[in-house]
Parts: structure tokens; C-alpha cells; sequence
């Protein structure tokens, strides 16, 4: 098995299970620490893709040595004026549920801490039933031959109120990935980078599709991407303006070595998925 969620934060004797289990999820922010090579991103300072966001994790202060702050900013992207997508195994390390001294806050700042006050409150957390549970050790994993057959690691998030004046992306039509003529649009990986919690956009190769539910990127563009990073389909436009499909969510990467593991990222043309996100949707919006 390897794990995704790789960091644990250790409480002290007198914080409850519950509250450690739920400590954890936010080490989703690494699957793999920076590599040593020049990362290609460069910052979204254009306002390119106003729709991509960061889950924020944000901490109070506390009696249980947690360092207040931001514990993780974990990209994705609004969908719908009050739901944001990103990774599955990100929303769904919250099932144990929220330490009191934890909040989750939604942001599209170009840089996360630019304007607390813009930050969003989250209501819900949702995951594709697919996506595997959370284990006893307190810790995420995903089988030993990733990316897993039949699994879809897709997580929605509910706001508690409408994300105004930013533009949704589009989400792509059933199968539109396994067209002829998909490998000729380019393609743009979106995202926060880790050390600055700061948005980046870089050009990447085409994704190849692996089977109904992944497609890969190449060896090495999980060193530089954080799970729930975003893959578009291009071209980049000059301005924000352009409403953009947004084809998979960065899960993680082959191997046990991102420099050399192809990237795996959930395809969102998958007709489960579609289904799923409509529902969920629909559930949510109808209270």
C-alpha cells in the first residue's frame, strides 16, 4: 500500500481518537515534497484561472501542540457557484469529523493569505463512493498497482454561501477524453504551490488515458503538484474571461519515486462521476 496522506500529527494523551483521526487528513497537501529540479509553473499573476481555488485547513489556537495557521491548501476548482471540486481522499480524510480548534474555508486568492475575509466557509465534504476509506493508522492509501481499477478519487466541497463574480469551469462531456482528437488540444495543470501556498499554471504534455476512470501525465509532474491540482484542457487565454474544461483532479503517481511514477489524475468524463456530481449537487442545493 502507499500512503497518500503521509503526516500524522501526534496530540498528546489527551486528545480523543476522533479528534487525531481527523488531524491527519490535511497532510494530503505532499505526496511528494518539491524536487530538486526547476519547477516550469509560473505564477497565475494574469488572473488566467479565477476559478481555481484551495481547500484551506485552518487551525485556532489550541492545548493540543497543533501549530495554529494554515495547517494545508488543497487546490481544486468551483463547479457551481456553491461547489468546489478537488480530490477524493482529501474531502474524505474529514469523515471522523472537525476538531472544534479546525475549520475548512474555501479561497480563490492568488495567494492564499492575500484576504481572510474573502475566504469561504465550508458547509459539507462529499467523496466519489469509490474512493477508499481512511484506515486505522490514520492514514490514506490507495493499492500497491496505483491508479487503482474502478476508483475515482473525486471529493466535492459545499460552501456555505455563493463564491460571487468567479467564474465556474466547465466540466467535459461523457468520454470526451477518449476522442481522436482530444491529444491535440493543449493541456494546463493549475494548482497552489506547496512552499508559498501561491497559484501556478504550467503547460503540460497531453494526459494519455489509462482506462475509464485515470488518465496519466508524465514521469515527474507529481513532484511539483499537490492532490487536487487541476488539469485543463487549453488553450490559455489572455484574460480570465474564458470558462474552461476541466478534465481530471491530481490524485497521485505511480511508483514510489514522483521523479520517475507517471502522474495519475481522476477523470472527470467519467459517466459514474458526472452521475455522481449531479446528485451530490442536487442533494445539496435542494435543503
Amino acid at each position: 500500500m502507499r500512503t497518500l496522506l503521509t503526516t500524522t500529527l501526534a496530540l498528546g494523551a489527551n486528545c480523543t481518537r476522533r479528534k487525531s483521526a481527523l488531524l491527519l487528513v490535511w497532510a494530503c497537501i505532499g505526496i511528494c515534497r518539491f524536487a530538486a529540479a526547476q519547477d516550469a509553473a509560473q505564477i497565475d499573476v494574469n488572473n488566467l484561472f479565477p476559478g481555481v481555488g484551495a481547500l484551506v485547513i485552518w487551525v485556532e489556537p489550541n492545548d493540543f501542540g497543533v501549530p495554529p495557521g494554515i495547517l494545508a491548501a488543497l487546490p481544486g476548482v468551483l463547479i457551481n457557484e456553491r461547489v468546489f471540486l478537488t480530490c477524493g481522499h482529501c474531502t474524505r480524510a474529514s469523515e471522523p469529523g472537525l476538531p472544534p480548534f479546525i475549520t475548512p474555508y474555501v479561497t480563490f486568492n492568488l495567494h492564499v493569505l492575500d484576504d481572510r475575509s474573502s475566504w469561504i466557509r465550508v458547509a459539507a465534504q462529499a467523496w466519489h463512493p469509490s474512493t477508499l476509506p481512511c484506515g486505522p493508522d490514520n492514514a490514506c492509501h490507495w493499492p500497491d498497482n496505483f491508479p487503482g481499477p474502478g476508483l475515482s478519487d473525486v471529493g466535492l466541497v459545499l460552501l456555505s454561501h455563493p463564491a460571487e463574480s468567479v467564474k465556474t469551469a466547465r466540466l467535459p462531456q461523457i468520454g470526451e477524453l477518449s476522442r481522436d482528437n482530444q491529444n491535440d488540444q493543449p493541456q494546463f495543470l493549475v494548482g497552489y504551490r506547496q512552499r508559498d501556498d501561491v497559484r501556478t499554471y504550467r503547460a503540460v504534455s497531453p494526459a494519455e488515458v489509462f482506462d475509464d476512470r485515470w488518465i496519466l501525465g508524465t514521469a515527474g509532474e507529481s513532484c511539483n503538484t499537490i492532490s487536487g491540482s487541476i488539469r485543463f484542457f487549453g488553450p490559455i487565454a489572455e484574460s480570465g474571461e474564458k470558462r474552461r474544461t476541466a478534465i481530471g483532479t491530481h490524485s497521485g503517481f505511480e511508483g514510489k519515486n514522483c521523479a520517475t511514477g507517471r502522474s495519475g489524475f481522476a477523470r472527470l468524463d467519467n459517466a459514474d462521476v458526472l452521475s455522481w456530481i449531479d446528485q451530490q449537487i442536487s442533494q445539496w442545493l435542494s435543503h
